[in-house]
């Protein structure tokens, strides 16, 4: 089946098995990918039901980021995240909450096509035809924070699946970035980020793209002492 969908399987153990997904208390058994993974990067993720003024922003800041883009194929922010990528010739990553045999959800069918044949991944810790699942949607954001060297949160509600990615990357100790938030439920999340520690960024894209890339160097400069 994995080779007809022309997927690969990697074990836990395997030498390519993403190393920050190790440092989950319980790292998946086995990832079934499409294309390729990329090391690292940073994962943006957000609301599914964003304001036209964010989806830009999320497009403009994906495009232009010196990092490949990890995120969860989702409408809205996940969307303009991967397409931003692209557009910029970055590498993207999808996890998913799905079997990859399908495309959840499926208006992102073509979205997912692009993503592979311009060398980035999809990615799942499902069997290839399992329907998505909340359950699977939660594990698929502890993915993403694991996968990634820090997580920006564009806008999210408070129950937003986003504000699961900023958990986990907390928990992972993973730097968190948040935009500031603005009046309205879909900025509520960012509040609660922002109070919890996330470092805040202006909506401005050069500005964010100032304080992300400054500390993403400072990660740089400790790793190598």
């Amino acid at each position: 089946m994995l080779r007809q969908l022309r997927a690969r399987l990697i074990l836990r153990g395997d030498p390519d098995f993403p190393v920050g997904l190790r440092d989950l208390p319980d790292p998946p058994r086995f990832l079934t990918v499409l294309g390729h993974l990329p090391l690292q990067g940073v994962a943006i993720v957000g609301s599914r039901t964003p304001s036209k003024e964010a989806e830009e922003f999320t497009f403009l800041l994906a495009r232009s980021i010196r990092e490949p883009v990890i995120s969860g194929l989702a409408t809205g922010i996940d969307t303009a995240a991967h397409r931003g990528a692209l557009a910029g010739d970055n590498p993207t990553l999808a996890y998913v909450g799905n079997g990859i045999a399908t495309v959840y959800p499926p208006q992102n069918a073509p979205l997912a096509a692009r993503i592979v044949a311009s060398g980035g991944g999809v990615a799942s810790a499902e069997m290839s035809h399992d329907e998505v699942t909340d359950a699977a949607l939660v594990r698929r954001d502890s993915f993403q924070a694991a996968h990634a060297r820090a997580v920006l949160l564009v806008c999210s509600e408070s129950n937003g699946g986003a504000m699961h990615t900023i958990r986990f990357a907390r928990q992972l100790r993973r730097p968190t970035f948040a935009l500031t938030a603005q009046d309205g439920p879909e900025f509520a999340g960012n509040r609660e980020a922002l109070c919890s520690g996330a470092v805040a960024l202006p909506w401005n894209v050069k500005g964010a793209l100032r304080v992300l890339h400054g500390k993403m160097s400072e990660l740089n400069d400790a790793t190598s002492l």
